[in-house]
């Protein structure tokens, strides 16, 4: 039996949670697994075994070594390895061909003796009190909360397509960079940490927010903590955060993590996808450490002791202040953070154009025009800015408010037909004519109506985005003439999200597999054929003839024009089966 078919086997024998667990620190993108046979696929590849290798604690490093070199196993540190999916489960733990294989490549590379592997003393370093790295690390989860609801209120405004794969495109990074005052490498590790956290999905193509990112929004700070480091813990795994928090909780006085990384991961700089590497950065990120030093609460982490970590990293952000400076302009500057309730509200109208300690935001018709699509009212909003102000608004302020909600819903969005072509409607002529004739919207190939209206065969969600990114204040609305919210628009249908989530991914593949043993579809057949092919291996397959089922133990050879050539090595010779009367396959 090839090891895809191994692996596939011990996947079906696995717990849901184990499965869970499994796909959560291994890292694999499971909304696109169709059964059992692809997770098996996505985990016995080169750079994920490799970065599964990279990501083991010096017990079981030391362990799979000895499995490697043919020494007995330890069940005990062997069953961690064997959920890791990198040897066979109990009691064989045997090492699989793709683990043997990246573990000799670590042989070669590691600078660790794999002969001893044994923690060596590191040279130590001075370190600072622990109050100035704990105040450090708040500054740094301030800034990465604040990251995040940025990069959520910019999915909900803009079209952000994938670029390569699981990537983000370059404009959309430096757009994001921009407002926080940071790298684009920043904008991209919070790409990457929202989208582990689930606040962040692909779909179609493209970033979209999950329900998460909802709630994200109308959390504490202590709740928005709690569900970063608890992702983080998920990532490192039960058994390896173990080992680590053993590590630490033997040291005395103030702990650098990054040297207990070293010095309990020694495959961690030997792989460019190492998890460990990925992990530290997000550690800096949340701070759990701050300038590679642990902080006070990281041990609290390791142990799962998520509610008392949190409240003791919250209590070193900075503290708010309601306090808003409404300029002329049509600014807005807040000195300091704004408490969470007021910083979220005024998101909903007004754009961002400097993030940090003191953040600054401008008001425009778009912005508002978002606001009121989400459902707030001009008389709230001014209500709150002259709350924070203290005084009565610029004149400028006040007249924009008024335009834009005597404008608001002048240009429509919606769909029409069977093929849902979208509409946009209008009684400005004007208006649609410059539409029209607008260079930037030529992809979309807009063509005139009656009078008041264009169309195009795009979706009203592709339109309306393209139309506010040129400054268009548009709105969509459904059937009715009800304007759909920007929110309900960037969040993913139900069904798809269901798709994305790993518990729902799991029990998707169970299904599948029940399918694929009592009543497997023509594709799902011609699947499991051709993956018998190659891997060059026996499958049982039975046919349909004459009202009664008949097994044949065959060696597919090939497949072409509905008709599958196989060895019948029993009888001896080639059979010839038409896959019409195929009606299951067994692979194994």
């Amino acid at each position: 039996m090839s090891e895809l078919l191994k692996v596939a086997a011990a996947l079906r024998g696995m717990s849901d949670e184990k499965l869970q667990k499994l796909i959560i620190e291994r890292m694999i993108s499971s909304s696109q697994l169709v059964d059992f046979f692809d997770l098996a696929e996505a985990l016995t590849k080169p750079t994920s075994v490799s970065a599964a290798i990279s990501g083991l604690p010096l017990g079981q490093a030391k362990e799979l070594r000895g499995l490697c070199a043919g020494v007995k196993p330890n069940p005990k540190i062997a069953s961690h390895l064997a959920d890791q999916m990198l040897t066979s489960p109990s009691p064989e733990f045997a090492v699989f061909p793709s683990t043997l294989e990246a573990f000799a490549e670590f042989s070669k590379k590691s600078a660790v003796s794999l002969s001893t592997l044994t923690i060596t003393t590191l040279e130590e370093i001075a370190s600072p009190p622990q109050n100035d790295i704990d105040r450090d690390a708040g500054v740094e989860v301030f800034e990465t909360m604040q990251a995040i609801t940025e990069l959520i209120f910019d999915l909900e405004h803009r079209f952000v397509r994938e670029v390569g794969r699981k990537n983000v495109g370059l404009p959309d990074l430096r757009r994001l960079a921009t407002h926080l005052k940071k790298s684009t490498d920043f904008a991209k590790q919070i790409y990457e940490l929202a989208n582990l956290a689930n606040l962040i999905t692909l779909q179609g193509q493209r970033w979209q927010l999950s329900s998460d990112s909802e709630s994200w929004l109308s959390w504490t700070p202590v709740q928005r903590y709690k569900h970063l480091v608890k992702t983080w813990r998920e990532i490192l795994g039960d058994s390896s955060a173990s080992e680590l928090s053993d590590s630490v909780k033997s040291l005395p006085g103030i702990v650098s993590l990054e040297q207990q990384l070293k010095l309990n991961y020694p495959f961690a700089d030997s792989s460019v996808s190492s998890k460990i590497s990925r992990l530290a950065q997000q550690a800096e990120l949340i701070g759990i450490s701050s300038a590679g030093w642990l902080c006070s609460w990281g041990n609290l982490v390791l142990n799962q002791k998520f509610d008392a970590a949190s409240k003791e990293a919250v209590s070193f952000l900075p503290a708010p202040a309601r306090k808003l400076i409404c300029q002329a302009d049509l600014t807005l500057i807040a000195p300091g953070p704004l408490p969470t309730e007021d910083e979220i509200f005024i998101r909903r109208f007004a754009d961002t154009e400097q993030i940090g300690l003191a953040s600054t935001y401008r008001l425009s018709a778009l912005s508002i025009s978002h606001g009121l699509e989400t459902g707030l009212k001009v008389p709230e909003i001014r209500r709150l800015l002259v709350d924070l102000a203290e005084k009565d608004l610029p004149q400028p302020i006040e007249y924009l408010l008024n335009e834009s909600e005597a404008r608001f819903g002048r240009l429509q969005v919606f769909a029409e037909g069977v093929d849902e072509r979208s509409i946009i409607k209008s009684e400005d002529r004007v208006l649609l004519a410059e539409i029209l004739n607008e260079i930037k919207l030529k992809p979309f190939a807009l063509v005139q109506l009656e009078e008041g209206q264009l169309a195009s065969r795009f979706e009203p969600e592709v339109i309306y985005f393209a139309l506010r990114e040129l400054g268009f204040v548009a709105v969509r609305v459904d059937s009715k003439g009800k304007v759909i919210s920007p929110m309900s628009v960037a969040q993913p249908k139900s069904s798809l999200e269901q798709q994305s989530s790993v518990i729902n991914d799991i029990k998707r593949l169970r299904a599948q597999d029940e399918v694929l043993g009592s009543s497997p579809n023509d594709d799902d057949l011609q699947r499991q054929i051709q993956l018998a092919i190659k891997n060059k291996t026996t499958a049982t397959f039975t046919v349909l003839s004459s009202d009664k089922e008949i097994d044949f133990l065959l060696e597919p050879i090939g497949l072409a024009n509905g008709r599958l050539r196989a060895k019948d090595k029993k009888a001896d010779i080639e059979r010839t089966l038409p896959l019409s009367s195929i009606i299951r396959v067994t692979l194994g």
